[in-house]
């Protein structure tokens, strides 16, 4: 008896240390639960996947507009739009690797109720290419043709350019493509055929609604369909109950899509219940969020934040004869000594660290490329830059730092008055708090206050970067949704100044050759030595900064399931996996 009241006490106790540690989950708040409301970081640019392309658009437009391809949270692709994946075995893919024949899948409508064709394909394409308002032409420039076959077969061509002096050629039509481009085999097709610029576009609607698609009328095929646009700071799409994929599957009826910047305010709706799911929380209230019911979840990311320093500053850049020094061959003169100067005295461990910016929800970046990616640079190589680097500081040495500083001309020196070197930023309190935090890293290394501060909205430095005015060094991220590394290049590659990508204005003969092996190789060895070599030339000359390499980190209401096969390395989720458990 003793033993069975011992063992009917053990059981009692162990059920009240489960209940204790049970965590009540907020209330809704009186709201419809079969609405998901998702936090956007900003406000989202017009909802035209071929035109616009940041993550904030996109999160919104992966629901409404699919892609030929898909990718999920593994890597691993499946047909969406497609009927099947084109390979060189099923006879799609040429055997060369440069031409990918597409079968789309039949019956398909748009939410208009408009047939799904390949006259959209082509036309799609072309608007990414070239529409003179594209932000996605340089992600996509290894197109060469996408002609159509009959009206459920596309041929899409990738193809280089037959002349590298051909790169600062503008591209405005399918004739200008083949008049400079030669068919070539390209490594990433599949990647970038599943990148969410690609999704496709109803042809007919796109051309009738003109300056009032993107707001007013946003059409596809997808999971979801657009319902209203309100306010600038909330974005409300609805089920599509006539999806080919069954919406069935889809477990919430509709999503809102709200505007908050300010993480503590974030944090706030989601205790309070008033929202569901959100990635740009206070990492400094993570504890007291899962003590109020939300979950945390985590992943490594493919997201890299940095430093570009600009290579059209005549301060920090690398210029000839007054102008941007394109040669690619740089001789080393004052304004090389002062970058090299700032570089050293930049340490990232500390606001990485830093509760109320990372949290320790990331790690010092040693290169521009992702951990995990073909062509990342593992350990940190005798007798090249990456072995400056160490895990506790970053490349931060206050030795070499002041040896660069020592190094200006005096005429050079009494040019750096106080806070004469300009540094921009998102006007998001993260990126300020990072960027103020390397400005006090500068001072106390150099000396010097050197470093002024200038918050701006993300779309004015987009515009600046283009040419490099108004700023000598650019707080950035990055995230490859490709989950391919050639698409990481796309922010050092030669080819992509002046497209707002490239902030560093950036030009290497040697880092632009092995982008170009990279990316017009199907061979993976040999992809990943030209990457390899590509970040040893990049940390040699130093146009940019690593600071870190960020984690996926979302907190959401328990009643939302399925994150892990949802959330991507992005920060991106396709909403429409997401299951509701309560």
């Amino acid at each position: 008896m003793k033993k069975l009241l011992s063992i009917v006490l053990i059981c009692l106790a162990l059920g009240g240390v489960v209940f204790a540690q049970a965590k009540k989950a907020p209330s809704l708040r009186n709201r419809d639960p079969d609405t998901l409301i998702f936090v956007l970081a900003a406000e989202p640019q017009p909802l035209d996947p071929n035109i616009y392309t940041t993550s904030n658009e996109a999160q919104v437009m992966r629901e409404i507009n699919e892609t030929l391809i898909g990718m999920r949270s593994d890597d691993t692709f499946y047909p969406l739009l497609a009927e099947t994946i084109p390979t060189v075995e099923n006879g799609l893919v040429s055997k060369d690797g440069s031409v990918y024949t597409v079968k789309l899948r039949k019956g398909v409508r748009f939410h208009n109720g408009n047939p799904f064709t390949a006259d959209d394909v082509v036309f799609s394409f072309n608007r990414i290419l070239h529409h003179p308002r594209s932000s996605a032409k340089s992600m996509f420039s290894a197109i060469l043709s996408v002609v159509k076959v009959d009206d459920y077969t596309v041929k899409i061509t990738f193809g280089r350019l037959k002349d590298p002096e051909y790169a600062t050629i503008a591209m405005n039509s399918w004739e200008d493509r083949a008049k400079y481009m030669v068919p070539s085999p390209y490594g990433p097709a599949l990647n970038i055929l599943s990148h969410y610029c690609s999704g496709i576009e109803d042809k007919e609607t796109v051309e009738a609604a003109g300056a009032d698609y993107g707001t007013k009328v946003v059409v596809g095929t997808g999971p979801y369909k657009f319902a209203s646009w309100p306010n600038p700071q909330q974005v409300q799409i609805t089920r599509n109950e006539d999806w080919w994929g069954g919406a069935k599957t889809i477990a919430f009826k509709n999503v809102v899509f709200r505007t908050m910047s300010e993480a503590p305010q974030v944090n706030n709706v989601l205790i309070t219940g008033e929202v569901d799911m959100a990635s740009n929380i206070s990492r400094i209230d993570m504890g007291n969020l899962e003590k109020n019911g939300l979950i945390i979840t985590t992943n490594p990311g493919a997201i890299i934040w940095y430093c570009a320093f600009n290579m059209n500053s005549d301060l920090v850049g690398q210029k000839k004869d007054g102008k941007l020094d394109l040669s690619g061959q740089y001789t080393e003169s004052d304004s090389t000594h002062l970058r090299r100067a700032i570089f050293y005295s930049i340490n990232p461990v500390p606001f990485i660290k830093q509760i109320d910016i990372f949290n320790g929800y990331a790690t010092p970046a040693n290169q521009m490329m992702h951990p995990g990616f073909l062509g990342y640079v593992e350990g940190a190589p005798v007798g090249t830059p990456l072995a400056e680097f160490n895990e506790k500081s970053g490349y931060y040495n206050r030795e070499k730092a002041l040896a660069e500083f020592a190094k200006l001309s005096p005429e050079f020196r009494a040019k750096l008055r106080p806070e004469s070197v300009t540094m921009v930023m998102s006007n998001v309190t993260t990126h300020m708090k990072i960027a103020n935090n390397i400005k006090d890293q500068v001072k106390t290394t150099l000396g010097v206050d050197l470093v002024k501060v200038v918050p701006m909205v993300n779309a004015q430095i987009i515009q600046q970067s283009k040419t490099g005015d108004g700023y000598d060094i650019a707080l950035k991220s990055w995230f490859t949704p490709t989950m391919d590394p050639d698409y990481t290049c796309i922010i050092y590659g030669g080819d992509s100044i002046g497209t707002g990508m490239n902030s560093a204005l950036y030009n290497n003969d040697i880092v632009n050759k092995n982008i170009q092996i990279g990316r017009y190789s199907v061979d993976r060895k040999a992809r990943g030595d030209a990457y390899f070599k590509a970040q040893i030339q990049l940390m040699t000359d130093k146009p940019y900064c690593p600071l870190a390499y960020e984690n996926v980190v979302f907190a959401s209401h328990p009643r939302v399931g399925n994150l892990d096969q949802a959330i991507f390395k992005t920060k991106l989720v396709d909403i429409h996996l997401l299951t509701k458990l309560q």
